[in-house]
């Protein structure tokens, strides 16, 4: 073992200790400034895929036109029905005074009393901005509406503002849940106070660090809101796994008498070893995110990357230079004797198990099929606003909206034409007018509106007269339609759905719109209903490249690590049957909506695709933890002994405390993200806990052993080329 790279790793950090523990809080002194402003450049929700015909047409009409990405919606609404039409309207139009004040271009477009009660006006901008919290205050504070009206503040922008301040406030709620049940969990597991307190440094010193680095990524590219919440979720939990490992490893080394620089060397050469490759099968699974074309998967991956990556860090340097520094000082405040290495408890379960191998495969067999039941009825779809519950602040302008308007109005088809020649001459005109016809006899649609449909029965002739005439006479709002939805040579048709966005009809009038021509123009489909399908299509056009990535890179490394063709494939076979009960779980929870007013959140009948795609790479690794730490003190046991049963029992005994330990850590801090308001993070915490829970006190604690009793030599055959 001295001859050991990692034996050698670990005999380096205790002589450098106190220059690693240094280094680190040098780093960790810089990233601290980052903390009070770290959702400032997270702007972005994520669901989009930026390789597509969506995402270029949008760049293309705001960089031609503009007005189209950033707009702030306010909804007019009577106080009370006795305030006439008039004064309503005169009320509306003097609270948006003040709005010819703002700095940025702009227009305000305002549309007609629906049901004698409410007025909706937009502001649009021309150029790109990234609204932020200081910025929607400078807007509210430009309008001015009297005592007879109120007004609410939506649209994307608003939307994903009160999304960051959310989730910010989700995080602190969730810390207030974990932390205390985190700290009794390790007290228990230790029996002593320092020994507690040291996981817990570490995933903070880390967490502190990939916060400083994901803030400086978010102000260079654009990174999803829900990255944070979900970076710093993965972060923690394998800070925690990979501390305990390391700890428990290192008292039980120092049990055996050996001197602290050899307690560590030791360490690092069997817990740390383990830690290095679980967390490599972790980086190449979350690796897999960055082949899909969509940024919220895209910006988790970049997110899961730091987590990853600074938890084995941390556990490789900053743990053991403290360790060395402290020594027996881990015992500090023993409140009671814990062994960590041997368990009467859990060798009596391993002996059991070893004992009646197929009773345990049956029972564990039967557990995941009735969780797996679900996944037949999963449907999948794209979250919207109702990712927050009803009663929330976020949720009022869409509440309001939904009851005097069409809920699609929020998220039209954008058909944008182009023609090398004016937009607006009599040619095109006529071709933009015949196209405008043939989309409006398609059965999905429900409207078209644009710079051709604003006279009543308005004609042809009409247009071409009106648009290749003195267009300086035109009245005030025929002005603006022109300046918000054309350019020399670009125009937008607005398209409105007779279903949702998320329906197969209006995906597949989208499909329809796009393979429409017509001679001398160019078309493309953009807006929220083409970005979904867009995002959908990206996801099913790469998700096929990710699982091969992900399967082969996890039994690379499991045969690089255990020496075995058959334990790699076994455990990619756990991993698969671990997520199929896990989406079942999430089906019945949250599709579904079972227990929903007990977990605050409204069931959408669907479950979103992104998410599902996250939580399939993030459990793929960390469902590698626990069976990268229990195969490695299996094999460990085997090297020594040959002896295939005897080499489970003391796997089992030696690593299941400490598996099941970090397991109901992790299942403390993802449950505690159920406390979090927005649904994306609630279901992905519920699935992460479930996917643990499984994995941890089924998987590896009956089915692994199990198996592994049956298959016995097989186990660790490995051909002799490879070897």
């Amino acid at each position: 073992m001295p001859n050991n790279l990692f034996y050698s790793l670990g005999y380096n950090i205790f002589r450098f200790r106190r220059f690693i523990i240094v280094a680190w809080i040098i780093v960790i002194l810089l990233c601290l400034p980052c903390l009070p402003k770290l959702m400032l450049p997270f702007t972005s929700g994520g669901f989009e895929n930026f390789n597509s015909e969506s995402a270029l047409a949008l760049t293309q009409i705001q960089k031609k036109i503009g007005y189209q990405k950033h707009r702030v919606l306010l909804l007019f609404s009577k106080k009370s029905r006795s305030t006439s039409d008039d004064q309503f309207q005169y009320d509306v139009t003097q609270a948006l005074k003040g709005l010819k004040d703002l700095d940025e271009k702009h227009e305000v477009l305002v549309g007609s009393i629906q049901h004698n009660k409410s007025i909706l006006a937009i502001l649009a901008f021309k150029n790109t901005r990234d609204f932020k919290t200081q910025n929607l205050e400078d807007i509210k504070s430009y309008v001015t509406p009297s005592e007879r009206i109120r007004v609410k503040f939506g649209g994307e922008d608003v939307f994903l503002n009160s999304i960051n301040k959310q989730t910010q406030k989700d995080l602190y709620r969730a810390d207030i849940v974990a932390a205390p049940v985190t700290v009794v969990t390790l007290l228990l597991v230790f029996g002593s106070v320092a020994a507690a307190i040291m996981p817990l440094f570490v995933g903070a010193s880390c967490a502190v660090i990939m916060l400083g680095i994901l803030h400086w990524i978010a102000y260079h590219t654009s990174l999803s809101i829900f990255t944070i919440n979900i970076a710093m979720l993965l972060g923690l939990c394998l800070s925690l796994d990979y501390a305990l490992f390391i700890i428990s490893r290192f008292r039980e080394e120092l049990d055996e008498k050996q001197s602290p620089q050899d307690a560590i060397a030791t360490t690092i050469a069997t817990a740390g070893k383990a830690v290095f490759f679980s967390g490599l099968a972790v980086f190449a699974s979350l690796s897999a995110l960055l082949l899909f074309p969509i940024n919220i998967l895209v910006s988790v991956g970049i997110g899961g990357l730091c987590a990853v990556m600074l938890a084995v860090i941390g556990a490789l340097t900053l743990l053991p230079a403290i360790l060395s520094c402290i020594n027996s000082g881990i015992n500090f405040g023993t409140i009671f004797k814990t062994n960590m290495k041997e368990s009467y408890f859990w060798r009596e379960i391993a002996n059991k198990v070893v004992k009646m191998p197929y009773l345990f495969i049956f029972l564990g067999l039967v557990v995941l099929v009735i969780c797996s039941l679900q996944v037949r009825g999963i449907k999948l779809g794209i979250y919207d606003y109702h990712i927050l519950p009803s009663k929330s602040e976020g949720r009022d302008f869409f509440n309001v909206f939904t009851k005097e308007y069409d809920e699609s109005e929020l998220s039209p088809i954008l058909v944008v034409i182009h023609s090398n020649s004016k937009i607006l001459n009599e040619k095109n005109i006529e071709r933009a007018y015949h196209l405008m016809t043939k989309i409006k006899k398609r059965d999905s649609v429900n409207s078209v509106s644009g710079y051709l449909n604003w006279i009543p029965k308005g004609k042809l002739e009409a247009y071409k007269m009106i648009y290749t005439g003195d267009r300086d006479r035109l009245p005030e709002s025929v002005k603006q339609l022109l300046v918000t939805s054309t350019s020399k040579y670009d125009a937008i048709l607005y398209v409105q759905s007779k279903y949702s966005s998320e329906s197969e009809k209006t995906q597949q009038l989208i499909r329809e719109l796009r393979e429409m021509s017509v001679s001398g123009l160019s078309i493309m489909v953009t807006g929220g209903p083409a970005n979904n399908l867009d995002v959908f299509t990206g996801i099913y056009q790469k998700m096929p490249y990710a699982v091969a990535m992900i399967l082969s890179m996890t039994f690379l490394v499991l045969m690089i690590l255990l020496k075995s063709l058959f334990l790699p494939f076994k455990a990619i076979l756990m991993n698969i049957l671990s997520l199929l009960a896990t989406y079942g779980t999430l089906v019945f929870i949250f599709q579904k909506g079972d227990f929903h007013h007990l977990l605050n959140f409204d069931p959408q009948g669907f479950l979103d695709i992104s998410m599902l795609v996250i939580i399939f790479c993030a459990l793929f690794g960390f469902s590698m933890d626990y069976e990268v730490f229990l195969l490695t003190r299996i094999h460990e046991y085997y090297l020594r002994t040959g002896d295939n049963e005897q080499s489970i029992v003391f796997g089992m005994e030696h690593s299941a405390k400490i598996i099941t330990s970090a397991a109901w850590i992790v299942i403390v801090l993802c449950s505690s993200f159920l406390v979090a308001d927005v649904l994306i993070v609630k279901a992905f915490g519920f699935g992460v806990a479930i996917a643990i829970l499984i994995d941890a006190f089924i998987i590896r604690i009956f089915l692994v052993p199990a198996i592994m009793t049956l298959t016995r030599k097989i186990n660790w055959y490995l051909p002799r080329f490879l070897k």
